[in-house]
């Protein structure tokens, strides 16, 4: 059950729009009319479950591929540097974007547990 973080003594029911079918992850007071989007608590935990398994297998290509890089570069092999450090920037991009979508999650979880946790007044 969820209790308003404005006023702390309505809970906080779902609310649905005509063009959907169930209410989503929208509430609102029941004592002060606030509005709140509260995501679900199972989306966030396997969001950052599966962005972390993410960001592990990129970075083990992430060294892999710059490793690689530096070691055509001390070589001199720059034919073969080429693919690498794009690989390189790839892997940044996508080590970028799971970290992200852990913030994200991990903010969400932050919301969630702002509204589960907060104890209603008399």
């Amino acid at each position: 059950m969820y209790v308003c973080i404005d006023c702390r003594k309505g809970l906080m029911d779902p609310v649905s729009r005509i063009d959907e079918p169930d209410a989503a992850d929208r509430y609102q007071c029941s004592y002060c009319g606030h509005r709140a989007t509260i995501p679900p608590l199972m989306i966030s935990l396997t969001q950052i479950l599966s962005c972390v398994l993410g960001l592990g297998f990129t970075l083990f290509l992430l060294f892999r591929h710059i490793g690689n890089a530096l070691k055509a570069f001390q070589l001199g092999l720059h034919g073969d540097m080429t693919a690498d450090i794009l690989l390189t920037g790839l892997a940044l991009l996508f080590a970028a974007g799971f970290t992200y979508t852990i913030l994200r999650a991990s903010h969400n979880l932050r919301i969630q547990f702002l509204y589960r946790h907060v104890r209603p007044s008399a």
